[in-house]
């Protein structure tokens, strides 16, 4: 689904992340206050009679995520506090991960949140995440059938595996069910766009106690309309921020300096036999703009201004399909096994666009190991003398255009399988768990409206293809052989097999010791194609991405609950992880709890985590991809030219895999409390720091043309010199280099989280709850330079550039009453200051007094939504739900890539505005 509802989650999960009111949570949904019998946390394999450990865990029931109002898992879980920079928005569309959604706790990345479905791990989505990290998709979860969502905030890779150095979300699905229940829901913004169809059902049969079987089955669907960004208000709706105090971004505009850009009607320039611009002989612009309704106008150097939003190429969603069929059926075998299995099947599909393809563009052809720009030099793309587009009798000419009927998009099918079949039970005092796993994701995407380079300039050559005129003039047989189709698919596979056991043995004086054994044999691959033709670079504007590599792991893995006295608990944990391919790790875990007086509770861990280098990282892979860097050092003190002393400049980066990879390695630490002052009031306050070394890291462009010299493996690849500096290098073109292990990154915060009951009697019962997710510092270290990302639009280099913001809280205010229910909640997204790090420069300037827009900050961003649950009858129940109730607009952003003028990563709901949503369930 798209972030069409992107409100704050609520009430109840507070109290089980703060413990010691978390048996109420399940109370509530029963209204039974008997107590809880044993059951497994994520956190601990260890099952307990409580709800807390000595781990910080956030557990969200089917209650909370109703009374949120939101329709999909990933609506759900990237709205946690603990969500931060890197996390992936579904509105994200033209990314490498286009389309998906991930969760990124503490900012660490999305390879560093393990997602879980009930404790298993299942296949990661097919297309990488800038190419690189893999991640679960969000969205390939059932939300009908998921009974709970657990969040554990601490490291926990002796418990899970490698890849858990942020943290966990193990998406709980149910594991019976015996009924018939239909729902739908049909929800529809303020402006009157973006609907949002939703239809579901779950179906169970057959009681486990009397019938000795159960199995059940649902089916999630859900359709969503696209939302075009032109049609929203003020600098949401155009590409123009200069009245909101941002910049211009719209296209095209021929300046005084006779530069010229990609208009919408075309720009020719006249060169010499060698392809150099010809001195008193500037930029030519073809006729036409007045008559392109395109949101376009004519700037003061004579060029065709186009606007990217009004011309109707950005959404703010796209347009959605998705289908999810789980089905799971249990055997009670005897008094003391069961047998069961698991089937899920999850189709997604999404229409996407963007901007039309400009005609050409610079990058790196990875077969030949060259360079290739058809923007200048040697291999320029021109138009010949006699070219029906080229007014000059005299001279070739270098084109610039864009075609404004053939924006360029992206259709992508996403297909996920899950099958699993395991036996569980108790057997001479052990409770053991063991199943196999199968899981595949496979996304097949199809592009048009890109160029290949070789088959234009072959039309370009022959005069049978034509600018201007918004390309009226080129046939279908000429669009087909300029611009093909392009299909190619990513598939990554998981298959496992896994035991556990858990039992209590020996005392101490605080209790029974309980101890979990248990190992995993897994196997891994991922087959991502590359676009065709991006190998050789001779697609237009599109960078190359594409990996292959497969590998297998063992694991065996030990955890001991010492109760060594009534008011003190530790926790052990030890696990190692074999790779075929990376060798041993070795992680431990420790934690403890000590509970001096009922109502006040102290706990803490420490861990240490391994994460092996990625498919995309070591294996058989590149990334190709455009990215921006600040002033050229070395031509800029000789020059002084704008072109390479301006901050922003567009650069390619090209990434490649890495055999030599070390794995990254992590230590994590939390200290906190847990206080109930008093009854049906809880508070906890946990501090957490994770130290990350041996950071697996991309090309850094901006930091490898500051200072090549510490980059030893990197190459800065530039052009040919100039006329005017002829003794000078040439302009960047590109920069290449492998992955490689950077230094370390050291985040830190403190989690707060409150929750209150207050009995009403007859008037009913409220509910208040409030998180808030505060951190202190995000440094990364490399090559001896620290830089502190918190507060800022940093790091830039993460996907979508989405920023790190200092605070992220919710509060909620419940009122239960019979069969009433009405929540209203708070969410807040602190402000960031529009620097790449703290006490940086000013990432975005006025071009012609240099002074900071918006004050070189992003403004904070604060949201209210409402939900209220109506039970007419023991049947029917009535929903409704308001999303941004006070339609608050997204602040403005205009250093963001994931979208123009504001930040989808953590205002989408502003950008979408007011969105209702009315709903009925009907249960047989």
């Amino acid at each position: 689904m798209s972030q069409s509802l992107r409100l704050a989650f609520f009430t109840g999960s507070v109290a089980v992340g703060v413990g010691m009111m978390s048996p109420a949570s399940y109370a509530e949904e029963t209204n039974d206050d008997k107590p809880m019998g044993r059951v497994e946390i994520t956190g601990s394999n260890i099952k307990r009679t409580q709800q807390e450990g000595p781990a910080s865990t956030q557990i969200l029931t089917r209650k909370d995520i109703q009374q949120s109002g939101k329709t999909s898992v990933a609506d759900v879980v990237r709205s946690l506090s603990a969500d931060n920079n890197g996390s992936i928005s579904g509105s994200f569309t033209n990314g490498f991960a286009g389309s998906a959604s991930g969760v990124s706790l503490r900012g660490l990345s999305v390879n560093s949140t393990l997602v879980l479905i009930n404790g298993r791990r299942t296949a990661p989505y097919g297309l990488g995440d800038d190419g690189q990290r893999s991640f679960v998709d969000l969205n390939s979860i059932p939300l009908g059938a998921v009974d709970r969502i657990e969040v554990l905030k601490d490291g926990a890779s002796a418990i899970y595996g490698s890849d858990a150095i942020a943290g966990v979300v193990n998406i709980i699905l149910r594991e019976t069910y015996e009924g018939k229940t239909i729902s739908g829901s049909l929800g529809t913004s303020g402006h009157g766009d973006g609907t949002l169809r939703s239809v579901s059902g779950t179906f169970g049969f057959g009681n486990l106690e009397d019938d000795k079987y159960n199995y059940f089955f649902s089916i999630d669907a859900k359709q969503s309309n696209a939302i075009w960004q032109k049609d929203r208000p003020e600098y949401l709706g155009q590409a123009d921020a200069r009245p909101w105090g941002g910049r211009d971004q719209r296209a095209g505009a021929t300046t005084s300096s006779n530069t010229g850009g990609n208009s919408l009607v075309g720009t020719v320039r006249p060169v010499d036999a060698a392809g150099n611009t010809i001195p008193g002989r500037g930029i030519q612009n073809l006729p036409g703009c007045a008559y392109i309704d395109r949101g376009t106008s004519i700037n003061s150097g004579g060029g065709c201004l186009w606007d990217p939003i009004k011309g109707g190429y950005q959404t703010v969603q796209p347009e959605t399909q998705n289908i999810n069929l789980f089905g799971r059926g249990t055997l009670k075998i005897s008094g003391d096994m069961q047998a069961y299995a698991e089937a899920g099947l999850f189709n997604s599909q999404a229409k996407t666009l963007t901007t039309p393809s400009a005609l050409t563009g610079a990058g790196f052809d990875l077969i030949n190991q060259r360079v290739f720009d058809t923007g200048t030099g040697p291999n320029q793309l021109l138009l010949p003398i006699g070219h029906p587009d080229n007014p000059f009798s005299d001279a070739r000419a270098r084109p610039r255009w864009v075609d404004p009927n053939r924006p360029r998009t992206s259709d992508l099918d996403t297909t996920v399988t899950r099958l699993l079949v395991g036996v569980k039970g108790t057997s001479f005092g052990w409770d053991y768990d063991s199943g196999i796993l199968y899981a595949q994701s496979k996304t097949e995407r199809t592009q048009n409206g890109y160029y290949r380079s070789s088959a234009l300039q072959t039309a370009i050559n022959n005069g049978s293809f034509r600018i201007g005129q918004a390309g009226a003039l080129n046939s279908a047989q000429t669009l087909g052989f300029v611009s093909p189709e392009l299909k190619n698919s990513a598939t990554t596979k998981l298959a496992l097999w896994d035991f556990k056991g858990t039992r209590e043995f020996g005392r101490l004086p605080g209790g029974p010791i309980g101890i979990a054994i248990g190992g995993e044999l897994r196997h891994e691959s991922t087959d991502s194609e590359a676009t065709p033709f991006t190998n050789i670079n001779d697609i237009v504007g599109l960078g190359y991405a594409s990996a292959r590599a497969s590998r297998n792991i063992s694991s065996l893995y030990t955890e001991l609950a010492l109760p060594v006295i009534k008011q003190l608990e530790f926790q052990l944990a030890l696990r190692t992880d074999q790779y075929s391919d990376f060798g041993n790790s070795t992680t431990p875990k420790i934690g403890f709890k000590f509970t001096p007086i009922p109502q006040l509770a102290f706990r803490g861990t420490y861990a240490e985590g391994f994460r092996a280098p990625g498919p995309a990282e070591s294996g058989d892979s590149a990334v190709s991809a455009y990215t921006t860097y600040n002033r050229d050092p070395v031509r800029c003190p000789v020059t002084n030219l704008s072109a390479d002393c301006t901050d922003g400049k567009n650069v390619g980066a090209i990434t490649v895999g890495n055999k030599n990879l070390k794995p990254e390695k992590s230590q994590s630490y939390s200290l906190g409390f847990i206080l109930e002052p008093i009854k049906n009031t809880s508070i906890s306050v946990d501090y957490w720091r994770i130290v990350r070394k041996n950071e697996i890291t991309g090309s850094d462009a901006d930091s490898i043309i500051a200072d090549p010299s510490l980059f030893p493996d990197a190459t800065v690849v530039r052009g040919e010199p100039t006329a005017d500096f002829p003794g000078l290098v040439g302009p960047i073109l590109l920069v290449k280099a492998p992955y490689i292990n950077a230094g370390q990154t050291r985040t830190s915060g403190v989690d707060i989280d409150m929750r209150s009951r207050f009995d009403l009697n007859s008037y009913g019962r409220i509910t208040t709850g409030l998180t808030v997710s505060q951190m202190f510092e995000f440094k990364r270290t490399t090559n001896g330079v620290t830089q502190n990302f918190v507060g800022t639009h940093g790091d830039k280099n993460l996907s979508g550039n989405g920023g790190t913001p200092r605070t992220r809280a919710s509060a909620s205010v419940a009122w239960d009453r019979g069969p009433f229910n009405v929540t209203t909640s708070l969410n807040y997204v602190s402000g960031i200051e529009d620097k790449n790090q703290a006490g940086g420069p000013c990432l975005d300037l006025d071009p012609v007094t240099k002074n900071p827009l918006m004050g070189c900050r992003v403004a904070s961003f604060t949201t209210v939504d409402l939900f209220g649950r109506w039970d007419v009858t023991k049947q029917w129940q009535v929903t409704a739900a308001v999303a941004n109730l006070f339609d608050r607009l997204a602040p403005l952003d205009v250093q963001t890539y994931g979208r123009v003028n504001y930040n989808p990563s953590l205002h989408q709901s502003g950008a979408v505005g007011r969105f209702f949503t009315l709903g009925a369930r009907y249960t047989f």
